[in-house]
């Protein structure tokens, strides 16, 4: 049943003459994978991406997903299907998933089917279809859940190895704050499990940690990597704030979905306070079973996955909830996390589970031997009822200043009536017994759930032909490719391309391509100065940050002569650009070297102040080991660039400096005549080596130990998952 309303929810992806754009699948998502899927029919893999930012690590970034095997898909199918196809398909997952979970937590077949659906089907699931990696996380996020707790509860190698596999497979799928939610999730449920034993109480943490350990043995290859990069990032404690939380009015959102939201781009509703997600509503049905869950429960597992439902949804409202703000100074590294909204993941993920404890409380006895007016769904449904017709007439005389009445009622009219359809579906299936009319009932509550999930607002994922992203369509004379030159989109363009929208999505779309929003260069192999990434090495944001969010167009030349930006947006169009004559190579010679400290250096460049023709800022505790005092008479004979390496010519009458307009990242590695030279950090972002005197051959390679590292750990902790898998018996774990 969930293919098949997959299937009829997207029928036009699912047959392949339409694809998903909206938002960050079109300007995120597919540009990365389709820079992966082109190293790889490469032979490389994509440790760096010199397109995007002067250069910055690519695999490392996380939510890439280079190291995700389900990702093999999406290398060896079509892009433009494989990769909406590959979303739907972890959708599909996570609802299996939360089946096998709730079944196992219930053991009733249509409370689990309850769960599964609403899981798959509910507004955040079906706005991470947007994002790869995001979705890939929550198809797994209940297998884990579930492999996890079976291993700490049976100490068997074989379901130790199991929990390790598919814990490690969600944590290469590269979406971090999911998957803290999944342990934070696991380690609660642990809590819960070693206070209530009398005996043996802490072998469950016995079988937990070593499982723990082999998740990120398994995924050392991405995970070193990833905290190399996080280290040398522009991310720190201070770096997320309250931004983008739930509004003081979100928990209404999960009975009227479009309370207090307005229209956006291509019709999608959006909360005021964030959009990072359209919505995160799970169900009007979902609501009212875990409502009725509570009703005598006898399993302490409803209220602890009730109390860490009300956790997630608290800490979602960021600075309003209080709790955030609180949490944030007990543990700073809260901070490393935007958007304090996507804490509502726990809640989402609680919910169907809840559903699903309401649902196998209707076959016990004292329910229904309950009086109907005094059953647990029809007060609950009553509740539910009495809550929206309160919500409606709040926003009718308290409406918001955009005004969003004639939305607000007949979104909450249609919730008020699926919730007693559905109700009275399961009530109708529970009363018939085991007979083929209580199973159309069920089927028809489930129906009725994902039809309420589908349409409880204007469709989240638009869509447009395949052919809208078309690799290289967009052409500048010259073309700026690596090595040669870039291009620059103004803070101006970007703003007007963000703001000013048609009601045609695909000229939307064919806009911000020719415009180079980021990171759509990728796909026509455009070199640019901007980028949209988690992870930026921190000083090149020094330096980009401030100057190229610049709305008025005021920009240091010198600076972009120096970064080689040869094409600018234009003034008059969002995607026309400007040619600029003056920009200099990427790789220069002969300059004076000028010591400064950190912050003096960047203040200096950032101001346009220094002549990176004639000077290159450089460190001060490198003065020691270089020996060039002022300009020197050097020449560039040639130079090659590739991705992950680069080739240099250069004819020196004295020692001399060659500077290269590319990040310097500690990763790259510099060879002069095939010997290991000293990598210089040049004009505080860039890099530069020091050659003597003559014709010498300079090599620039990029080489992550790290990842090398990882990937040794990663292979024999894969090893000793299969003496796991083989071994019989159990553990003789004591404590």
């Amino acid at each position: 049943m969930l293919g098949v309303l997959v299937c009829l929810a997207y029928p036009e992806v699912v047959f392949g003459s339409n694809t998903f754009f909206f938002r960050d699948f079109g300007f995120f998502g597919y540009p990365l994978a389709h820079y992966h899927r082109q190293s790889f029919w490469q032979g490389e893999i994509p440790l760096w991406n010199p397109l995007n930012n002067c250069g910055l690590p690519f695999l490392a970034q996380w939510n890439t997903l280079v190291l995700y095997p389900g990702a093999l898909f999406y290398l060896f199918v079509p892009l433009s299907w494989s990769l909406s196809m590959f979303c739907l398909g972890h959708l599909f997952l996570a609802g299996l998933n939360m089946y096998f979970l709730a079944f196992r937590w219930t053991g009733n077949r249509l409370a689990a089917c309850t769960a599964g659906l609403t899981f798959a089907l509910n507004g955040l699931t079906l706005n991470c279809l947007m994002w790869p990696n995001n979705i890939a996380a929550l198809g797994w996020m209940p297998l884990v859940v579930l492999s996890v707790e079976r291993a700490w509860q049976q100490r068997t190698p074989k379901h130790m190895a199991a929990g390790a596999l598919i814990g490690a497979m969600q944590m290469l799928t590269g979406a971090p704050e999911l998957i803290v939610f999944t342990w934070s999730i696991l380690a609660a449920l642990l809590a819960v499990e070693v206070v209530r034993r009398h005996e043996r109480r802490f072998q469950p943490l016995l079988r937990f940690t070593p499982v723990v350990l082999l998740v990120a043995a398994l995924s050392a290859a991405q995970l070193l990597p990833f905290l190399d990069l996080l280290k040398q990032s522009q991310r720190d404690e201070g770096f997320g704030l309250s931004h983008w939380s739930m509004p003081g009015t979100g928990w209404a959102n999960l009975l009227i979905p479009l309370f207090y939201c307005y229209e956006g781009r291509h019709g999608v509703f959006f909360q005021v306070d964030q959009v990072w997600t359209s919505s995160y509503y799970v169900g009007i049905g979902t609501v009212t079973l875990a409502l009725a869950a509570f009703w005598r429960p006898r399993a302490g597992r409803v209220w602890t996955v009730g109390a860490i439902a009300v956790f997630g949804s608290v800490l979602a409202l960021g600075e309003n909830g209080h709790l955030y703000a609180w949490l944030q100074q007990l543990l700073p590294q809260f901070g490393f996390m935007r958007y304090p909204v996507k804490f509502v993941t726990i809640t989402v993920f609680c919910l169907p589970l809840l559903a699903a404890f309401g649902v196998s409380r209707l076959r016990d006895r004292a329910v229904r031997q309950c009086p109907w007016w005094r059953a647990p769904l029809p007060v609950a449904g009553a509740v539910v009822t009495l809550l929206i017709a309160g919500l409606l007439a709040f926003a009718y005389y308290v409406p918001p200043p955009w005004g969003a009445w004639k939305e607000t009622w007949p979104n909450g009219l249609g919730r008020a009536l699926f919730c007693w359809a559905i109700l009275g579906a399961l009530l109708m299936a529970c009363r018939l017994g085991r007979t083929q009319p209580a199973v159309l009932a069920a089927t028809a509550a489930l129906v009725l759930m994902a039809i309420d999930a589908l349409k409880h607002a204007p469709n989240q994922n638009p869509t447009l032909p395949r052919t809208t992203l078309t690799p290289r369509i967009v052409r500048l004379n010259p073309q700026p490719t690596h090595g040669k030159s870039r291009a620059l989109i103004s803070k101006s363009a970007y703003l007007r391309i963000q703001t000013s929208f048609s009601s045609q999505a695909m000229n939307d779309l064919l806009a911000g391509r020719a415009a180079l929003f980021p990171n759509a260069n990728l796909l026509d192999d455009i070199s640019i100065v901007n980028g949209f990434y988690s992870l930026n090495p921190r000083e090149e944001q020094d330096i980009s940050g401030p100057w190229f969010k610049r709305t008025d167009g005021a920009y240091p030349t010198n600076l972009l002569d120096f970064l080689g930006v040869a094409h600018i947006s234009s003034a008059g169009s969002v995607f026309e650009f400007d040619l600029r004559t003056n920009a200099m190579p990427f790789v220069s010679t002969g300059q004076r070297p000028v010591y400064a400290s950190h912050d003096v250096s960047m203040s200096i460049i950032r101001e346009g102040e220094f002549h990176p023709r004639d000077e290159v800022y450089l460190p001060v505790e490198v003065k020691p080991v270089v020996i060039v005092t002022n300009r020197t008479e050097a020449r560039i004979v040639s130079s090659t660039f590739a991705a992950h390496h680069a080739t240099i010519e250069v004819q020196a009458d004295q020692p001399s400096l060659v500077v290269i307009a590319q990040t310097c990242y500690p990763r790259w590695r510099a060879f002069v005549d095939g010997r290991r030279a000293l990598g210089l950090r040049a004009n505080h972002a860039y890099q530069a080596v020091q050659v003597p005197a003559g014709q010498h051959t300079v090599k620039l390679v990029y080489h992550d130990s790290h990842f090398h590292r990882g990937a040794l750990i990663s292979v024999l902790a894969l090893v000793g998952c299969g003496v796991l898998w083989r071994r019989q018996g159990k553990f003789p774990i004591r404590e």
